[in-house]
């Protein structure tokens, strides 16, 4: 947006940033200053309020993401899970159905594939996700991979690019597949 209002500017300043200029996403949205608002507000508490451990969180955002057909955010939480510990080799395998994951992992994986694939939980891994994570948790755990389904339609159909310098999918190591490119 060229030029925007004084408080469609503050909105766009007080959210992520990139290269110093706001993410491509919250600048679209800042057409619909509204939408812009509740955008940001709903995308905090994934990113910064989220009661789900910051490992299993970035496994179920990448895999969500990468089975949305969201090359934009797989790219930008490749950045995200690397600094808060994930491995290229770990993000790497989220794009890989025969990858070997250790059972906490697994789980997330499941959740998120069962999520965007299917758009429910299946009832023995929410019965899992019941043994291992609390109410707020899980309710997050259910929500996440549709934020980013959602937003998956919208860079899709506004055709809104990745930032520059922002890497995209991994190398293909195995066989799952994105829903969508």
């Amino acid at each position: 947006m060229r030029d925007p209002t004084p408080e469609v500017a503050a909105l766009l300043r007080s959210g992520l940033q990139y290269g110093g200029r706001p993410f491509n996403v919250p600048s679209t949205l800042a057409h619909h200053p509204r939408l812009l608002r509740a955008f940001l507000a709903f995308a905090e508490v994934f990113l910064q309020e989220s009661t789900i451990p910051d490992r299993d969180r970035e496994l179920l955002t990448l895999r969500a993401s990468y089975r949305s057909g969201s090359e934009y955010y797989f790219g930008h939480h490749r950045r995200i899970g690397e600094s808060l510990g994930l491995s290229s080799e770990e993000i790497a395998a989220v794009v890989d159905d025969e990858h070997q994951w250790p059972e906490q992992d697994r789980l997330v994986l499941a959740a998120a594939d069962e999520l965007v694939l299917d758009g429910v939980v299946s009832d023995p891994t929410w019965a899992e996700l019941g043994e291992r994570y609390d109410t707020d948790q899980i309710l997050e755990i259910v929500m996440l991979p549709g934020f980013y389904r959602m937003m998956a339609g919208l860079i899709a159909s506004a055709t809104i690019d990745r930032e520059d310098g922002v890497a995209g999918w991994p190398e293909p190591t195995g066989s799952a597949e994105p829903l969508s490119g």
